[in-house]
């Protein structure tokens, strides 16, 4: 397993309560892929640089987790199909959280 970042933007047309299924269900495809969430960090409503389909907004996480290749796999095609999230991207950090850059 790996260390992995994900930013997410969800609709921001959604209300509070759907906004964190949106975020528990991604936190649950990585827990059911066998992988663990280590950190949510939640940006808020934000604006954006330019339009996406027709919005001018959407609420932000960034998330912090292990999993398998296939788990992101899985993520990736979740965050594609589901309509509650506008976009997603999923990095390997150069850095991994628990050792200091220099």
């Amino acid at each position: 397993m790996r260390t992995y970042e994900a930013m997410v933007i969800v609709d921001s047309s959604l209300e509070e309560g759907d906004i964190q299924k949106a975020v528990d269900r991604f936190s649950t495809v990585v827990s059911d892929s066998g992988g663990e969430v280590k950190g949510v960090d939640r940006w808020g409503l934000r604006k954006f640089a330019y339009e996406i389909d027709h919005q001018k907004e959407g609420y932000y996480f960034v998330a912090n987790f292990m999993a398998s290749e296939e788990a992101i796999d899985d993520l990736r095609r979740v965050l594609q199909i589901s309509d509650e999230y506008i976009r997603g991207k999923i990095v390997r950090p150069e850095y991994p959280a628990s050792k200091p850059r220099s």
